[in-house]
């Protein structure tokens, strides 16, 4: 499924607008208070409506007259003008924003710009919440339902004026990663699997992947990976494997070794009392320390300062790699992770490959975990109306919003009818939804997914999830004990936009992570020496914005307080 390579663990893209063509839109300074009196009542649509519609999914391939496209027009009493631009297409929408031909919904941003500054831009109008509460009540239930949901996106100095709409990422409940090691390699070597192992379906390459809520401890962990590299687990009478092969362009790769120091990359929390940025905390330092061995020891593929993640899958599927980070999903062998590892190497229905999941690696002091992929709560993704929306037409858009994206009954706007357009997988309703081939799985002739925002509830995710995903998830992943005692959260954070953190992150960011990522590749690859650096590493982040964003986050709330 295509459409997965967008919506599972990715944030939205942020396409580089080039807004300077929007001068002939006066930045807003003020706005009209709507009169709500003198809009039409909810579910009046006895006045045709010609609107220009763009969801999450627009690739410029909706063709006119769709499936979905003629159902909405005539529930709602309206004319759709398609959007045959694609919106992940930064050139296209450079050119569109030049123009100044903005559709009336769409869901991407201007070149990482703030919702407020899109709004001063001239780009987007405000939706007023009570407008919110009369046409798009389940919108609203899922803010309130998800705090502080009601107070995010608020236009600056209003208590009722939202310069967005936002998505509810339940996909991402739970830990979004987890470690694998090869479980036939273990049995080649002797090495007995941390407690019981379950198989993850019966076939399909989903039998020779098991997974155990148990987990290794760090130094179990390096025995293991130690065994990996010279002990020949594959019996083939070289000298060729390697226990761990990272990628040089993120740090998917060690998610849950960082959480056996207590660590989420980019995260902050109290050290010795002290707010401290996980990249510049102590125990980051012996995290690198700990690379660094690996890496000395000859247990770390050597290639990988060149390698990304998506070569590094590939290389994984050769056979050579001992240990991989995945995803649940990955494990369920979803139709959107083909082609990554590990699943990419038991695809082959003659590999007699076996992947083992375990929990998170336990480190020195008895820490386990992994990063949220969200920080706070399970909200993200930005819709917004663009400035040239009247009240009228806005009060038609909040409706057709709040059917197609928070009524489930709207699931033929993403997969027809069942029966006639998709069918389950496996069992029905407990299992994913499959487009049939001759209607297309996104846009095109059907329509799916082409009016629709990056937004999921828990049902929703059961359409787009294999069962076997929803099992490692109700089994392990998601299982509530599971999450409150290793899902790694920030200390603090400014969600509500409370601070000039943002401010100071634009300014800053850039020269701070390229401290942090080559200090941290220079330290694993054994270029400097960390214990000696050290005290130069973190002056050089504090002193290039390291300490006025430690200051600015001081004034940020808990996440404690957030949740409430």
């Amino acid at each position: 499924m295509k459409r997965m390579r967008h919506f599972f663990l990715g944030a939205i893209m942020s396409a580089a607008l080039v807004i300077a063509g929007c001068s002939s839109n006066a930045a807003n300074k003020t706005e009209e208070v709507v009169d709500i009196s003198k809009l039409p009542k909810a579910g009046d649509f006895s006045k045709e409506l010609t609107l220009n519609l763009s969801g999450s999914v627009t690739r410029g391939k909706v063709e006119d007259d769709n499936y979905v496209q003629k159902r909405l027009e005539e529930q709602f009493n309206i004319k759709i003008k398609n959007t045959k631009l694609d919106t992940w297409n930064a050139e296209q929408v450079n050119l569109m924003v030049a123009s100044g031909d903005l559709p009336d919904t769409f869901a991407f941003t201007a070149g990482g710009q703030t919702a407020q500054e899109m709004y001063d831009s001239g780009l987007t109008r405000t939706i007023p919440k009570e407008m919110l509460e009369k046409y798009a009540p389940l919108y609203m239930k899922m803010l309130e339902e998800n705090p502080p949901g009601p107070n995010l996106n608020l236009k600056q100095g209003t208590e009722d004026q939202y310069l967005q709409l936002i998505g509810q990422y339940a996909h991402v409940y739970g830990l979004p990663w987890g470690p694998t090691l090869r479980l036939d390699w273990l049995e080649n070597l002797g090495i007995e699997p941390p407690g019981e192992i379950k198989q993850v379906g019966p076939s399909g390459g989903r039998e020779k992947i098991f997974f155990t809520e148990e987990a290794y401890t760090l130094e179990e962990l390096e025995e293991i990976l130690i065994a990996f590299t010279f002990d020949d687990p594959d019996g083939n009478g070289k000298n060729d494997t390697y226990g761990i092969s990272p990628a040089n362009n993120n740090l998917n790769w060690a998610q849950s070794l960082m959480g056996a120091y207590g660590l989420g990359s980019g995260y902050n929390f109290l050290e010795n009392g002290k707010l401290v940025k996980a990249e510049i905390s102590e125990k980051y330092k012996e995290f690198l320390k700990q690379m660094a061995k690996w890496y000395d020891m000859g247990l770390v593929d050597p290639e990988f300062t060149t390698i990304d993640e998506n070569t590094s899958w590939e290389k994984y599927k050769q056979g050579k790699i001992g240990y991989y980070i995945a995803q649940p999903s990955y494990l369920a062998m979803d139709d959107w992770a083909k082609g990554r590892a590990p699943q990419n190497i038991v695809e082959n229905p003659d590999s007699t490959a076996k992947i083992l999941a375990t929990g998170p690696e336990i480190g020195p002091d008895g820490e386990q975990g992994v990063k949220a992929y969200l920080p706070v709560v399970d909200l993200a993704d930005a819709f917004y109306v663009s400035k040239h929306v009247t009240d009228e037409e806005l009060a038609r858009i909040l409706q057709i919003f709040d059917y197609i994206n928070f009524d489930n009954d709207a699931r033929w706007t993403l997969f027809g009818e069942v029966g006639v357009h998709s069918d389950w997988e496996g069992e029905p309703e407990k299992s994913a939804l499959k487009v049939r081939p001759e209607y297309a799985e996104q846009e095109g002739n059907s329509g799916f997914w082409a009016y629709n925002f990056r937004t999921y509830d828990k049902e929703r995710v059961q359409w787009i999830n294999s069962e076997y995903t929803l099992k490692l998830k109700d089994e392990f992943y998601a299982r509530e004990d599971i999450q409150e005692k290793m899902l790694i959260r920030p200390y603090k954070w400014d969600m509500l936009n409370e601070t000039n953190l943002r401010d100071i992150e634009n300014r800053y960011s850039g020269q701070m992570n390229t401290i942090v990522e080559e200090f941290r590749m220079k330290a694993i690859v054994g270029e400097v020496d960390i214990d000696k650096e050290w005290d130069k590493y973190v002056e050089n982040y504090m002193n290039n914005g390291g300490k006025q964003t430690l200051e600015e986050l001081e004034k940020a709330p808990k996440v404690s307080e957030l949740l409430k």
